[in-house]
Formats: structure tokens, C-alpha cells, sequence
């Protein structure tokens, strides 16, 4: 090996190899290795307000797209409207014309159809005969200008659709951006209670997520997260790390339309667990624990009333 790293570093025409020569290579060679050999450092994780400023950026930047694909998704319902309309257009008019030409001429003369003007004098028969000419025609151009805004309502559909596919894939790719950050967030190592919320970042997170998706719920008693005491719950209220999701704002039975939301809160909480550091979720006097592997819901002993049963809210604990 250390012959062959020599033989690269000396001259290979007409140049008598020395001992001396040897050993300045040598020396040479050894003074020559990368300074990289050495381990490079472990990266400091970035800083929590990094995270949190890159998060609402890439938020507003969604929330921007999502209102711009709304927009092109709308003008794509516009399009297919129009399409539509005038396709009907087209055929009413088809339709016409098809029935004009049964009441016109054949080759072979009068159309059987028009055995109702075989009594009327020959100039009448005539008159009505020119009558359904001119309408047949009059239809045609008819169906010919529709076709035409037919075409050009197809062509606005067609641009629609790929502003709307390059919308949505600007969409995914902000979306992907995003659960990298919230990933990170997730695993900061840093995870104070904050002053302005009483709540760890990784809570905050989580929070702010479920309210983007499954909206806050002011009209059933909103969200509430941080409280002194926790509680039936094993104490992750007072420590910033838990939030109730409320679906009924007197401590009642909700609505079927809350249950179910709870239900998709729950089950959101559950397929986002690991990448939010999500450990536990409380609903419907049934609990689920990450740290329970593929076990699923488990009942739950009767507390007493509809709240400390967690049938009017959705419980979510952090890590």
C-alpha cells in the first residue's frame, strides 16, 4: 500500500530514485494527510426558535397555496359548468335538426312526413318546405357556434386542470417541507414549559395542528391545555404537556356530529403519534398508549361523570 502511494507521488520519466529521495517523499507523504481523518463534530441542533419561525413560514406559505388551489379549483368547476351547459346546448339543437330533416325533402321527393301538406296548395307546400330548410340551417349554425364555445370552454377546463395539478403538487411538496420541521420540533431536545402558554413547544405544536385541521370549537368549549392539577390524568396538564379537545361545552353528551369529530380527532392523534411525540390519547372512557405497541383502545374504570370519562372532550398527552 505505502509503495504504491509512492509510486503516485514520484516522477515516472527519467529521474533516478534515491534512498534519500525516498525518504523526502516520505516525510512528504506523511505531512501530505488530510486533516479531515480527523471526526468532524456532532452538529448543534437548531434552535427552537429557528424551528418556529421556519414552521410559521412554511405555514403562511401553505395557507397561501391552499388559498390559491381553492381559487383554480373553483374556476375548474366553472369551466366543467360551462362545458356542461353547452354540451347540452348542442345536443337540444342536434335534436332539432333531426327532426327538421324528417320533415324535408328526400330523394326520392316529398317526405312521408310531410303527407299533412299533400291537400295544401303547391305554392303552400313550397312556402313551409323553405320554412324547414331555413330553420334546418339556422340550427346548424347554431350547432356550429356552440361547438366552437364548446371547444374553447374545453380548453379552459383542460388549463384549469393543470394549474390545479401543479397547485396541488406545490401543495405536497410545502406539506412535506412542513412535517420536516414539525418532526424536529417533535425531537428538540429543548422542551420548556413557555411563559406566554405554560406549554412545551411540542404541545404547542400539536395544539395548533389539531386546530388547523379539525378547527377549535369555541361553540363546544374550545381547547384548553395547561391547569395546575391534572386531575384524574396521570399529571401532564400542570407540566404543560396535555390538551382537552371540548365537544360539548356543559360537561353533556355531544351532538353525533362531535362525536364524531372526536373520533377523527383521536384517530389523527393516533397516525401522528410518532412524529409529533404524541404518548397518549383519553376518549370515551377508552385510552391508547404508544408506549403499549399495537395493543389499541383500552377500557377504562367509571369516573363518575361525563368529563372526568372524557365524553365530552378528547384528551392528548406529550412526551
Amino acid at each position: 500500500m505505502a509503495g504504491s502511494r509512492l509510486s503516485r507521488l514520484l516522477p515516472s520519466r527519467g529521474v533516478r530514485v534515491t534512498a534519500l529521495s525516498l525518504s523526502l517523499c516520505a516525510a512528504t507523504a506523511v505531512v501530505a494527510l488530510p486533516a479531515s481523518a480527523a471526526p468532524t463534530p456532532p452538529r448543534e441542533p437548531e434552535s427552537m426558535s429557528d424551528l418556529k419561525s421556519r414552521a410559521e413560514t412554511l405555514t403562511e406559505e401553505y395557507e397561501g397555496e391552499l388559498r390559491d388551489m381553492e381559487a383554480v379549483m373553483e374556476e375548474a368547476e366553472r369551466a366543467e359548468g360551462r362545458a356542461e351547459a353547452t354540451r347540452e346546448e348542442v345536443s337540444e339543437a342536434r335534436d332539432q335538426v333531426v327532426s327538421l330533416a324528417v320533415a324535408t325533402y328526400t330523394s326520392s321527393g316529398i317526405d312521408p312526413s310531410m303527407s299533412l301538406f299533400v291537400e295544401a296548395e303547391p305554392d303552400e307546400v313550397i312556402d313551409r318546405a323553405v320554412v324547414i330548410d331555413y330553420l334546418t340551417t339556422t340550427n346548424q349554425e347554431k350547432i356550429d357556434h356552440l361547438n366552437q364555445a364548446l371547444s374553447r370552454d374545453e380548453v379552459a377546463q383542460e388549463n384549469a386542470q393543470e394549474r390545479l395539478d401543479a397547485a396541488s403538487d406545490d401543495l405536497t411538496e410545502l406539506e412535506d417541507r412542513r412535517s420536516e420541521v414539525h418532526v424536529l420540533i417533535a425531537d428538540h431536545p429543548s422542551q420548556p414549559m413557555q411563559p406566554h402558554n405554560s406549554i412545551t413547544p411540542r404541545t404547542e405544536q400539536m395544539r395548533d395542528l389539531v386546530i388547523e385541521k379539525f378547527g377549535r370549537g369555541d361553540d363546544v368549549g374550545g381547547v384548553g391545555c395547561y391547569r395546575p392539577d391534572g386531575g384524574f390524568v396521570v399529571g401532564e396538564h400542570p407540566k404543560g404537556r396535555a390538551c382537552d379537545f371540548m365537544l360539548d361545552p356543559n360537561g353533556g353528551m355531544p351532538s353525533e356530529e362531535e362525536i364524531e369529530r372526536g373520533w377523527e380527532i383521536s384517530e389523527w392523534a393516533m397516525e401522528n403519534a410518532d412524529d409529533l411525540g404524541i404518548m397518549y390519547v383519553i376518549y370515551r372512557q377508552q385510552i391508547w398508549d404508544v408506549r403499549r405497541g399495537d395493543e389499541g383502545w383500552r377500557a377504562m374504570s367509571d369516573r363518575g361523570n361525563m368529563t372526568e370519562n372524557h365524553f365530552d372532550h378528547v384528551h392528548i398527552s406529550m412526551f
